[in-house]
């Protein structure tokens, strides 16, 4: 008998679970709930209805043995195969899909977002990792929402992709599985779990979904002030160099998109970056960075103080220049946008303070011969000072290498440009200066191959839409016909660039629909010429008319009404106005 104090001898689970059976892992009993760990981990039922197969070998001749051993190799051989099989959750995808798509991050999403250590992320899915490492397998579901995303929406242009496998995908799978496995998660302090925020956010984006955006920006934004990323000194002392550049690579990400989305949708900057202790990452290709040293250069990199922002302050290399480091234009997209944070504080705050009050001006001793003008010249002096690499996209190679450079040189214009729009919003520039600044913004656009242009795909259509809301503004007022002019000039601009980049449209013709906008206020302004002046003279317009009854005294009167078109202005109605959809994404869900 055993003594009442004695525990109960722990018997050895002699049967895996169906969840545990089919990825081949050991069933962990918990102590406290009927559900195994592993899937209380993964959130799957924990179900026992596979009828297991009795165990050792019945008896049989020696015949029948010696006959049958070439029948026990091959069944040995397919067992093995099984058993080395992606070990994926059913109903999500084969790993061959997966590793399909980790390789397309690397090609179209890395180079604006390098969330990740690209050797290392290859190495661990091509082994199948993500199977048994449930914040590795929410990351990777991530990055299989986002990229189905783009691959639907036609940012795959490379011709060696067979892309008919993954056409048929539904990134919705991926991205409602993450979203699953992040609730299970909760607040769980992992890299992995604040990255699947991040990429879900972008997809978001993608999608169409800006409330999600808002919601996982909000649910990173937490993570980050709950275990501190936003500060190096908080930062784990074990971690290796590359979870180091991870982690600095995903805080700049992430800050520039907090920014751009304050631009594109009204929202408030979560992240500033003065509040950051966060270095620039190091300019060095992924294949030299390894967890204890840098390959090839000098030991002094890795010891960059946290907190500065200078791009690779302690890089002494004269064999290479700045230009053969793709990061270098990366880190330089992230000065951009740090400007851009302190173009909306100044000038959206003006707003503010004209509602609030204005005292902190006097306390802070604010200084107000900061002007947006000044702020453009510094700004394109930056650029000017550039390496030519980046100032220049040429066309896409295919080449991963080269390409980097290309993206980021297609990154660098659109979000000079995104930044040049906020700087003249600001300024109260005249007409013509919105009308010019608006012109220079697409013909910079025009100048990158379509192939970058596709590839960033949905959020480049948002950097447009910055020119629509200029040209929104302009005509809402009131408009002499030569200006009109101009902004009919550029819409239609606009609109041939928006028939190249049709395929990140969601199948929605919105060239064809700003063409017929403009043709609508050409027929309301034509209709207006026709209206008699009320200076002109009644009867002298009737005996005219009189004495042309063939209809040639219109044609007369549209004549008094062009001559006087250096005085005549315009007001666009409303209702015209209100069908002038500047949202660019028609497939957004607010």
């Amino acid at each position: 008998m055993l003594n009442s104090h004695q525990k109960p001898k722990r018997r050895r689970v002699t049967q895996a679970c169906d969840f545990g059976h089919k990825r081949a892992i050991k069933c962990q009993k918990s102590p406290v709930e009927a559900s195994c760990e592993n899937c209380k981990g993964f959130s799957q039922p924990c179900t026992f209805d596979r009828q297991p197969r009795k165990r050792g070998i019945p008896a049989r001749t020696v015949a029948q043995i010696d006959g049958n051993s070439q029948h026990m190799r091959n069944s040995m051989s397919r067992s093995t195969s099984i058993t080395q099989e992606p070990r994926m959750p059913p109903t999500i995808a084969p790993q061959a899909i997966v590793v399909d798509l980790v390789e397309l991050y690397f090609e179209i999403v890395y180079p604006i977002f390098p969330l990740f250590h690209r050797p290392s992320l290859v190495r661990r899915v091509s082994r199948g990792e993500y199977t048994s490492d449930k914040p590795l397998f929410i990351s990777v579901m991530a990055i299989c929402a986002l990229v189905a995303g783009r691959v639907r929406d036609g940012a795959v242009t490379n011709p060696r992709w067979d892309l008919s496998s993954l056409q048929g995908l539904d990134a919705d799978v991926f991205y409602a599985e993450t979203q699953r496995q992040l609730s299970s998660a909760g607040d769980q302090m992992d890299i992995h779990i604040i990255r699947s925020h991040a990429l879900l956010a972008i997809a978001a984006i993608q999608n169409g979904r800006i409330v999600s955006l808002h919601r996982h920006l909000g649910m990173y934004h937490m993570l980050v002030d709950m275990y501190g990323l936003h500060d190096e000194s908080n930062w784990p002392v074990g971690i290796g160099l590359i979870e180091r550049e991870e982690r600095r690579r995903l805080f700049w990400s992430i800050y520039t998109l907090d920014v751009f989305q304050s631009v594109v949708w009204g929202g408030t900057i979560r992240s500033r970056e003065q509040q950051a202790n966060v270095s620039y990452p190091i300019e060095v290709d992924d294949e030299f960075l390894r967890d204890t040293d840098i390959l090839h250069l000098s030991p002094s990199l890795t010891n960059a103080s946290p907190g500065t922002h200078e791009a690779s302050p302690s890089f002494k290399d004269s064999s290479r220049s700045q230009s053969d480091y793709w990061l270098f234009g990366w880190n330089f997209i992230t000065d951009l946008y740090r400007v851009l944070e302190h173009t909306l504080t100044r000038f959206r705050g003006t707003q503010c303070r004209a509602r609030r009050g204005g005292f902190l001006i006097d306390i802070f001793q604010d200084d107000n011969t900061v002007t947006a003008t000044s702020v453009n010249d510094s700004v394109v002096q930056m650029y000017v000072n550039l390496p030519e690499s980046f100032k220049h996209t040429p066309q896409m190679t295919y080449d991963s290498r080269k390409d980097l450079f290309g993206f980021q040189a297609a990154n660098i214009t659109a979000s000079l440009q995104l930044l040049r729009i906020v700087l003249f919003t600001a300024d109260g520039a005249s007409i013509q200066d919105r009308c010019r600044i608006a012109s220079e913004v697409i013909s910079a656009f025009m100048s990158i191959p379509v192939g970058y242009l596709v590839a960033i795909s949905t959020p480049l259509l948002h950097h447009l839409g910055g020119i629509g809301t200029i040209l929104g503004a302009v005509l809402e007022e009131p408009l002499k016909e030569d200006e009109y002019s101009q902004v009919r000039t550029v819409m239609l601009s606009m609109a041939q660039l928006l028939d190249n980049l049709e395929l990140i449209h969601h199948g929605a013709r919105v060239s064809e629909k700003l063409r017929t906008q403009v043709s609508r206020i050409d027929d309301y302004m034509n209709a207006q010429r026709q209206i008699p002046s009320p200076h002109q003279d009644t009867t002298e317009s009737n005996s005219s008319l009189m004495s042309n009854p063939n209809g040639h005294g219109q044609v007369h009167n549209t004549q008094i009404s062009n001559d006087m078109s250096d005085n005549w202005s315009f007001t666009i109605p409303s209702d015209l106005l209100f069908d002038l959809n500047w949202n660019l994404d028609t497939g957004l869900e607010v």
